[in-house]
């Protein structure tokens, strides 16, 4: 996808090794989700955020009861910068027409079920009728990785 639409992609890792960070997050992300979402998610992203003035993220009201109010433009008081949500507005419909219109690819594990996409180890695809964050940390409680908490 970056070279086909000529996107300036950054890989953010956690800050170990490769095999350093399969052996630890094999087993933290049974015994401590958030932990690993943080270390995973959260932790590379306040540094590839550092010395930016603001982020851009691809959040929808129609996500998650937790994510009705979401603003278009907010202050993220956590990372001292400002916070651009786009498509906050936006319904699924809206998001199919828009790639529709636009000739953009829908994520092949869309088609499989899987309505919300996670980490692997803790994603599953929904069941017919089961909201669309159904497959996200299922059966651990949780329902945000902390990125826009």
């Amino acid at each position: 996808m970056a070279r086909e639409w000529n996107l300036n992609v950054q890989n953010l890792a956690a800050g170990q090794s490769v095999p350093e960070q399969e052996a630890a997050f094999g087993i933290l992300n049974r015994t401590d989700p958030g932990r690993c979402c943080h270390l995973r998610k959260v932790e590379p992203l306040h540094r590839a955020l550092q010395g930016r003035a603001a982020w851009m993220t691809g959040l929808k009201r129609s996500d998650a009861p937790t994510r009705a109010a979401a603003p278009i433009v907010s202050w993220d008081e956590a990372r001292g910068l400002v916070k651009v949500n786009p498509v906050a507005t936006w319904s699924d419909d809206d998001i199919a027409n828009y790639q529709a219109d636009h000739g953009l690819p829908v994520h092949p594990l869309m088609t499989q079920g899987y309505l919300s996409i996670g980490c692997a180890p803790t994603t599953r695809p929904v069941a017919p009728g089961e909201d669309a964050r159904a497959g996200r940390w299922s059966g651990m409680g949780k329902t945000e990785c902390g990125l826009h908490v």
